[in-house]
């Protein structure tokens, strides 16, 4: 917490800050033992009304990076950023966490932020490293795209995200159109095929769903999104066929697990 004191003097009381240093203190024992469960319920005592303190957020997101919780990691760690904008090590995390998700667009965006803010000469090796991996992985996904550059590898998967976010908002016919411009583009994205099957499939059109699921394993057979929705669609006809309101609890679960 020494870091952001001065932040958090703004709005808390010496005695809050005091209490504040006070669990940090006792968190890190937990973390220094390799105890992410009990960092993350010693930092839960901090109120939630004092999410200036950037590292009690960082210190949450990297315990429950170490349980394999991403998403709550992730949300930490952009909950440090937020309140500690300029604090070059809650990007790295971030960079860090986006990379392990292969969301190599993010972990990008993420390093690109370290450089403008800044970072200290004795993490050079450390950001360079992170940098590198980033490249070699976006450069290995390239191999089997001669067709494309990094450049318009990185605006793919922008617009892949927009059709995500359209998906999220029920909003079909930009989705699809997000997710056809990327087909357009490249003609062997697996991951735009099976979403545009994503969007047929909540549209209860289920044999154009099958159609682009089958699209996307022709690229990959082993494209595990594709194969998971190919499995249920039997099951989804049947349900359909007795119950309309399926399709809406059918779309929270797989919007919830696929993204």
């Amino acid at each position: 917490m020494d870091n952001n004191e001065k932040t958090a003097r703004k709005t808390l009381t010496k005695r809050e800050v005091a209490v504040c240093q006070h669990i940090c203190e006792n968190a890190e024992k937990f973390f220094g033992r390799s105890e992410p469960e009990k960092t993350i319920m010693a930092l839960r005592k901090i109120p939630e009304e004092y999410p200036e303190i950037a590292d009690v957020h960082s210190l949450m997101g990297v315990s429950y990076a170490m349980m394999d919780r991403v998403d709550d990691a992730r949300i930490y760690f952009e909950m440090a950023a937020e309140a500690e904008p300029d604090g070059w090590h809650h990007w790295i995390s971030l960079a860090s966490l986006n990379l392990e998700s292969v969301d190599l667009l993010n972990a990008k965006k993420c390093m690109d932020k370290v450089n403008e803010v800044g970072y200290p000469s004795e993490v050079k090796d450390q950001v360079d490293e992170l940098r590198w991996q980033i490249t070699e992985i976006i450069e290995l996904i390239l191999d089997g795209k001669p067709y494309l550059d990094v450049d318009t590898y990185l605006a793919l998967e922008e617009r892949l995200y927009a059709g995500v976010a359209c998906m999220k908002e029920r909003d079909w016919s930009r989705a699809i159109q997000e997710f056809e411009y990327v087909v357009s583009v490249d003609s062997r994205s697996e991951e735009a095929y099976e979403c545009i099957g994503l969007v047929h499939l909540f549209k209860g059109e289920i044999d154009e769903a099958e159609k682009f699921f089958n699209k996307a394993l022709e690229i990959n057979p082993e494209y595990p999104p594709a194969v998971a929705n190919l499995r249920i669609l039997d099951g989804i006809r049947g349900e359909l066929a007795e119950n309309s309101e399926y399709m809406k609890g059918l779309e929270d679960r797989i919007m919830g697990a696929r993204f």
